[in-house]
């Protein structure tokens, strides 16, 4: 917890691997393989800018926006 805290003073933010539901799916998909998660950038008209990782990789990308990503508010250091 000491270790967390002094990451956490310091501006890093712990992102779960939560999974996402798609469409109108009620299921929760790949809980603890991925993390996808909405963005405040837009993709194109349609879809919302989400982010995401699993074990190979992460990527900015775009989701519809019925698919149900998780939210976690962050802040830019400056």
């Amino acid at each position: 917890a000491d270790q967390w805290s002094k990451l956490e003073s310091a501006g890093a933010v712990f992102l779960p691997a939560a999974g996402y539901r798609e469409d109108s799916d009620s299921r929760v998909r790949d809980v603890q393989e991925r993390g996808d998660y909405w963005s405040a950038t837009e993709d194109n008209g349609f879809n919302a800018g989400d982010l995401g990782f699993y074990p190979g990789g992460a990527y900015m990308g775009g989701s519809n926006r019925d698919t149900g990503l998780s939210v976690r508010l962050v802040k830019d250091l400056q």
